[in-house]
C-alpha cells in the first residue's frame, strides 16, 4: 500500500498536478474550462489562497498556490474543487469514466483521479524552469 505523505507548511507555496480519471481529455471542452474557472474563483473566495500560476492541459492541470499565513489546508481546497467541478460537470451532461467496484464504493464518479501530486516550493530557485521539478526527461 502506498505511503502518501503531505508536507504541511502553513503559508507555504506549493506546486500541484491534478489529473482527470484515466486521463480523459475533459478540458478539450470549453464548458469544462469555464466551470473549472468558476470553481477556482469560488474556492478562492471561500478559502483564500494566491494562485501564482495555472497551466491547463486537456487531461490534467498544474498549479502553483501560496496559502495564507498559518493555513496548510491545500488538500481540503483540492477536495472541494474536485467535488464541486464534478457536480457541475455532470449537471451539464459531461461524460464520466467507468470506475471499478472499489472506486464506486468510495463514491468516485470517474471524473478525477484520486489524490493529487504536490511539491512544496522551498526557495526562489525551486521556481526556475531549470529546477529538477520542471526538467523533462523526454
Amino acid at each position: 500500500m502506498p505511503n502518501w505523505r503531505r508536507n504541511f507548511v502553513p503559508g507555504g507555496t506549493y506546486f500541484f498536478t491534478v489529473v482527470t480519471h484515466q486521463r480523459r481529455r475533459i478540458f478539450d471542452d470549453l464548458q469544462a474550462i469555464q466551470i473549472l474557472g468558476e470553481i477556482l474563483r469560488d474556492c478562492q473566495h471561500k478559502h483564500p489562497f494566491q494562485m501564482n500560476a495555472l497551466v491547463l492541459l486537456p487531461e490534467h492541470l498544474h498549479a502553483i498556490w501560496t496559502l495564507p499565513r498559518a493555513d496548510d489546508r491545500d488538500s481540503m481546497r483540492w477536495g472541494w474543487i474536485k467535488k464541486e467541478f464534478t457536480k457541475r460537470w455532470i449537471k451539464i451532461g459531461g461524460q464520466v469514466g467507468n470506475v471499478s467496484e472499489g472506486r464506486d464504493r468510495e463514491r468516485r464518479l470517474g471524473v478525477w483521479q484520486p489524490r493529487f501530486w504536490e511539491h512544496t516550493i522551498e526557495n526562489d530557485e525551486d521556481l526556475t524552469p531549470t529546477s529538477t521539478m520542471f526538467t523533462s526527461t523526454l
